[in-house]
């Protein structure tokens, strides 16, 4: 099993609101490894969610984010199958994120989960333990044991 030291998300003006568009937060790849990283859900409750408080270090802040899927599709009462984070707007403007940076999710020494915003060009070269999916996410492997 693949263990993450860090997930990674490239973030659009829609991920920041930006757009006027009606999304409410982040979507999540529906990536096994990523999925594992977050708290679990039980994907046979219909719309199960898990409200989480994140750090973010940069602000000295605690933030209370919601971690749900939309499973209507699965539950033959809607269209949507997927996961997201929302709740997000006010700790992406406490930390000044902008399209383009990227919002680090990690777990710090206490297994609690931080995000870190860092601007888009610190992590221009992917790590050699980094692995890149879609929609702006990577996943970076922790290689120690």
């Amino acid at each position: 099993m693949t263990r993450l030291g860090e997930v990674r998300k490239l973030l659009s003006a829609n991920d920041l609101g930006l757009t006027g568009g009606h999304q409410g937060g982040i979507t999540i790849p529906k990536n096994p490894d990523i999925l594992k990283f977050l708290p679990p859900l039980d994907a046979t409750v219909y719309n199960p969610d898990f409200w989480m408080t994140v750090a973010t270090p940069q602000t000295g802040q605690h933030w209370p984010l919601r971690y749900i899927y939309y499973n209507s599709k699965t539950h033959d009462q809607g269209t949507r199958n997927e996961y997201r984070l929302t709740h997000t707007t006010q700790m992406l403007r406490a930390l000044s994120a902008s399209a383009g940076d990227v919002l680090a999710f990690r777990r710090n020494g206490f297994g609690d989960i931080e995000a870190v915003l860092h601007e888009a060009e610190d992590l221009a070269a992917p790590a050699p333990t980094e692995k890149v999916l879609r929609n702006g996410w990577r996943m970076i492997i922790d290689t120690k044991d």
